[in-house]
């Protein structure tokens, strides 16, 4: 997954199918003669070998929609349905022990998951059972036949107490963004009561046995990571993920990953914590409109401190403390981060590295610093080498603007450098596709690349003398918005024009 390489994910689908394979041989021996297997006095006999085949077939879900191929999604999906159902019985084993031991008195969170009693959006766990065909499409009442009509008197409901509701009532009060659509009343409530509940017991206080530690670990990453995937799916695969009546519910997803980050020391609390660091580092830090409680910075804080002094030679965490750095605008200690060490050995994880590195460097304006990174990255990851021709192109366009005065003979170095990088993106553009289009980017970068050389020859000038508008700036302050912006805006304005 981190370098969506397709060599590199057809060698973990085949590991995938050797530990689903394996982990099932072991389970069925742990049931035939459960004196070969862990002794739990909460969870069924081979619990262990369970949540190994339910990981492996979640993992190979994921890498089979990275194939792009509508077969291998199907099959995937299959597999998530399997392994849902596996951890939904490993959690309610867990809880029915909760329950005889006094220590949980609601519903587990996969109870609440294949229950039909709450079924909104922020309540529901977000895992729904095929049994809920209800919530398909149904079609809505016609109120009336004229379709401007008004009711002469309002027919909403308000609440009675709205004069005596203040600000501080809104601002400190449950209620957020998203939550305006949560229903009043017991019903729904009560499943997130429930899964509250669970999530509060410390289950360190419940067994000191590392092998169960890893089983209960192992079903909140499972959870949590497929309530976090399935919130952010696209609609396309939303409509597919429909037919095994999958949804999303983000809320409860994280707090799923955040309960086994506190059981650090084994690989699920870990892979948690990997998680949920680079969900907020990333996907959330870039957004400029957030809820007060959308990034808990100093809890995040926390959790990186802890994972840094467990596992200080991870370059994975140094990459979230760079991003961590990123996000409070301290972009020269980021770089100053992700320049510390040795390379990682992981080719995945230099590649992220020197890519976030290569970011920084185009958000400060260290142009020729940027373009050797950029052009670092083609020997790292095979995925988008007509991105990193692009920017490093850019890159010596900006410092051939900037030395074209003062210094004319280096100018012209850089000249010929952004000639040469950006004359190459062509020919590494338009062979990677995802989904059968072609990624946006590219056809982006193709029409820019061909109204310049239209320009220097309209004009009589060099390629480097046709560009327009930088496009460093193009890359750096609009970001990926304005960049579709700017793929709509070209593909209609010459035929408007």
């Amino acid at each position: 997954m981190l370098g969506f390489e397709k060599e590199v994910i057809e060698q973990a689908s085949a590991r995938l199918a050797e530990a689903e394979e394996s982990a099932s041989e072991h389970q069925h021996r742990a049931i035939r003669d459960p004196s070969t297997a862990h002794q739990s006095l909460i969870y069924p006999v081979g619990s262990e070998y369970a949540l190994c085949h339910a990981e492996s077939q979640l993992m190979s879900a994921v890498v089979a929609v990275l194939n792009e191929s509508l077969t291998e999604s199907l099959r995937g999906f299959y597999k998530l349905r399997k392994a849902f159902t596996t951890l939904h019985e490993i959690s309610e084993a867990e809880k029915n022990y909760l329950r005889a031991q006094g220590k949980l008195g609601g519903q587990s969170r996969t109870s609440v998951a294949a229950s039909t009693a709450s079924k909104t959006d922020s309540d529901s766990s977000g895992v729904l059972t095929p049994e809920d065909d209800d919530l398909e499409f149904v079609d809505a009442e016609e109120g009336t036949s004229e379709p401007n009509a008004v009711a002469a008197e309002y027919q909403g409901h308000l609440d009675d107490d709205f004069e005596k509701l203040e600000l501080q009532d809104t601002l400190t009060g449950k209620e957020g963004v998203g939550s305006a659509t949560r229903p009043s009343g017991a019903t729904a409530s009560s499943g997130t009561a429930a899964r509250d509940a669970e999530d509060d017991v410390d289950f360190r206080a419940i067994t000191s046995d590392p092998i169960d530690l890893f089983i209960h670990t192992g079903v909140s990453l499972c959870f949590g990571l497929l309530q976090l995937m399935l919130s952010m799916i696209p609609p396309a695969f939303g409509r597919l993920l429909s037919l095994f009546s999958f949804r999303g519910n983000r809320e409860a997803g994280l707090r799923m990953l955040w309960n086994a980050t506190k059981f650090k020391h084994n690989i699920n609390g870990a892979m948690a914590g990997l998680i949920t660091l680079g969900f907020h580092n990333g996907a959330i830090a870039f957004c400029d409109i957030l809820t007060s409680d959308a990034l808990p910075e100093q809890r995040l804080k926390n959790l990186l401190r802890e994972m840094r002094q467990l596992y200080p030679k991870s370059k994975l965490w140094l990459l979230e403390e760079a991003r961590m750095l990123a996000g409070q605008r301290r972009l020269e200690d980021a770089v100053a981060t992700m320049s510390e060490g040795s390379a990682s050995p992981l080719k995945q994880v230099e590649a992220l590295r020197v890519f976030e590195r290569s970011l920084n460097y185009i958000y400060l304006h260290r142009y020729e610093e940027c373009a050797e990174s950029f052009i670092k990255c083609v020997g790292l990851n095979n995925w988008s080498h007509g991105l990193y021709y692009y920017i490093a192109g850019a890159c010596y366009v900006e410092l051939y603007r900037t030395t074209k005065a003062s210094d004319p003979k280096k100018a012209e170095q850089y000249a010929a450098k952004a000639d040469e990088y950006l004359h190459t993106v062509p020919a590494h553009t338009g062979k990677k596709k995802f989904m059968a289009r072609q990624l946006p980017f590219d056809t982006f970068v193709l029409r820019k690349i061909a109204k310049w050389e239209q320009r220097a020859k309209a004009q009589n000038c060099k390629f480097v003398d046709g560009i327009g508008v930088s496009p460093v700036i193009e890359m750096v302050s609009p970001r990926a918005l304005l960049l579709f912006s700017f793929l709509f805006f070209e593909s209609h304005a010459d035929r408007a024009l």
